[in-house]
């Protein structure tokens, strides 16, 4: 049996490496770190002694977050790697197997290119693609790297060889997961997790990958758990974590289910569980306007509890829809936002500027179906390309880069790096500095105003005059 830690290494304040793209939030919030904390659960119930430590969100230093390290006498360290942080992540991973300790980068931005992580790396010599619980667990007991699927190697010579990548983990496989609500309650310090959800909450993810699967940017479908999957836990399985939650986390407010996209499927049999618990809860999801939630799920998830759903609404331009692989309209869209507001649930409204071949004006109708959606929260997130995805090949293939890196879309008639970072801080301006927000804040002071005054504190400098750090 080893003793195991698995890190999300020190980085700047409010990095988002957890998320399912990084950058530094302009709200203060950061999510719980759920891959390593179903590997670690795992890991924890085949024998070996765990630690988890989130280090960007306990605000350690390197050298403290090395002490730990030491101090738990690790024999295997598990390192998650971000993009903007991939240098720094890289290097704390180097001191670590300086040490002589056995050092594994993982995760779904390592699941990019392996080879070029190890490449950088002196010291640490082995990586870990896609779903890294079994791999690292089968490490931690004692099988051989070259033995274990999904591992990449670099040897002494600095020859790297990639091992073949098991199946996606489905049903029978999941289920044999330890519930990660416990793990997290002893690991980490729940108060330091912030979104837009109540507070304190809690993330779970009933089931990995998603049903739709084709967004041409998304960063986890295309590199991490790939394809149109989506691979669920059963039913009572997963329902363990609200039962934990229930009668041993009486602080928590809320739950934030992670799943990329709940189906309607999904989402009735969650409703139905937790009604038939009988369990007052707050509870959130993911969807999209193709999600084919129907008016009778939408209103069943508000009897059980659902309060917000995070729609994936993109664009309001149906061009950009389809190139982006979203498989759905503006059309769609307005429908689905209707559907939720008549069921009585809050959305957050996810857009975002950049996509590929965007213009001024299509920018300009995304902010117009925003204002006619007209969503509880929004956000407008600067398209971030990442490598591995069909969304980066397009920046290739059409040498739409601009000098900071960032999509352009001068040369082919559309709008520059420039104006689409303009266009997405004015689209923040125009959401939040409104009548309708202010009738939001009037109505309910303390949940938009006073339980956010931090977050507008961090975010109006950087929707005015300074520049996104992206």
């Amino acid at each position: 049996m080893s003793n195991v830690v698995l890190i999300s290494p020190p980085y700047v304040k409010d990095y988002m490496r957890n998320a399912r793209c990084d950058f530094v939030s302009l709200s203060n919030s950061s999510w719980y770190p759920i891959w390593l904390a179903q590997a670690g659960a795992y890991i924890e119930s085949r024998g070996h002694r765990t630690r988890m430590l989130d280090a960007q969100v306990m605000d350690l230093t390197h050298e403290q977050a090395l002490q730990q390290i030491s101090d738990f006498d690790a024999d295997v360290v598990v390192v998650y790697t971000g993009r903007l942080s991939e240098d720094n992540d890289i290097e704390f991973g180097d001191r670590v197997a300086r040490d002589g300790l056995t050092v594994v980068f993982a995760g779904p931005y390592t699941s990019i290119d392996p080879q070029s992580v190890l490449k950088k790396a002196e010291h640490v010599k082995l990586a870990v693609r896609r779903e890294f619980d079994l791999p690292i667990e089968e490490l931690a007991s004692g099988q051989a790297p070259a033995d274990i699927q999904n591992f990449v190697i670099k040897d002494a010579s600095g020859e790297i060889t990639a091992n073949e990548v098991r199946p996606l983990y489905k049903t029978e496989i999941l289920d044999t997961f330890p519930n990660t609500t416990p793990f997290l309650h002893r690991q980490v310090d729940i108060y330091r997790y912030k979104s837009p959800e109540l507070f304190p909450f809690m993330d779970v993810m009933s089931g990995r990958g998603c049903a739709w699967g084709r967004c041409n940017f998304c960063l986890w479908v295309q590199t991490f758990v790939p394809g149109s999957v989506y691979n669920l836990r059963s039913i009572d399985h997963f329902m363990g974590e609200f039962d934990y939650i229930v009668n041993s986390m009486p602080e928590i407010r809320s739950v934030m289910i992670q799943d990329d996209m709940l189906t309607n499927k999904r989402a009735r049999e969650i409703s139905e569980a937790i009604l038939e618990r009988g369990y007052d809860i707050r509870w959130s999801c993911y969807a999209k306007p193709n999600s084919k939630l129907s008016r009778e799920t939408l209103r069943l998830m508000a009897r059980s509890g659902c309060l917000n759903l995070h729609v994936g609404f993109e664009s309001g331009d149906d061009d950009v829809l389809d190139k982006i692989d979203k498989g759905s309209t503006v059309a769609q869209a307005k429908e689905f936002a209707e559907m939720v507001h008549e069921a009585g649930l809050r959305i957050h409204g996810d857009f975002a500027m950049g996509h590929f071949g965007e213009t001024k004006d299509s920018m300009q109708r995304t902010l117009e179906l925003a204002r006619e959606i007209n969503p509880h929260t929004a956000q407008f997130q600067l398209m971030i390309p990442f490598k591995g995805t069909k969304f980066h090949d397009q920046l290739d293939e059409a040498g739409a880069w601009s000098k900071s890196g960032e999509p352009t879309y001068e040369h082919m008639g559309g709008a520059s790096s420039e104006e689409i970072r303009s266009a997405a801080k004015a689209a923040y301006r125009s959401f939040y500095i409104s009548m309708s927000y202010l009738k939001r804040v009037i109505a309910e002071p303390r949940e938009y105003f006073f339980n956010r005054l931090d977050q507008y504190v961090r975010a109006i400098p950087a929707v005015t005059w300074r520049r996104w750090q992206k």
